[in-house]
């Protein structure tokens, strides 16, 4: 059986699916170091203690990204706005790390599209999703 996700999970994988949301098929790794990186560090300043090979478990069992999202939003209903704000600005902080295709702000289409699905399905308003980085560190 499957193990259930849970906030800490969550918050990881929705972040880790920005940083592979450009990812292009039969593409190694879709991820920067600075990613990775950065992945790192979320680890480390939320105080997370990520087992990366479940992880890794979680994302190959779930197969696709929608699956990924919508597993991670159920898990993240029953958090608090405040969790709900945080996992999205450290979305978008992820996104700025690298430029994909946009010259002005580092977010590609791709990545602020799935930003957007997220603070959807996590019922943020535009305000909340605007703000939801500022305090957060960058790379």
């Amino acid at each position: 059986m499957e193990q259930e996700m849970y906030k800490h999970d969550a918050m990881l994988h929705l972040i880790w699916s920005v940083a592979i949301a450009d990812k292009v098929t039969g593409a190694e790794n879709g991820y920067t170091t600075d990613e990775n990186e950065f992945m790192n560090k979320i680890n480390s300043i939320e105080d997370i203690n990520m087992n990366w090979s479940d992880f890794n478990e979680k994302q190959a069992s779930l197969s696709t990204r929608d699956s990924i999202i919508n597993e991670a939003c159920k898990a993240l209903r029953g958090c608090g706005k405040e969790w709900k704000i945080r996992t999205v600005g450290y979305m978008i902080r992820m996104a700025q790390i690298s430029r994909e295709d946009e010259l002005t702000n580092n977010i590609s289409d791709k990545e602020w599209r799935l930003i957007m699905d997220v603070a959807k399905l996590l019922g943020l308003s535009d305000d909340e999703r605007n703000n939801s980085y500022q305090s957060l560190p960058k790379k």
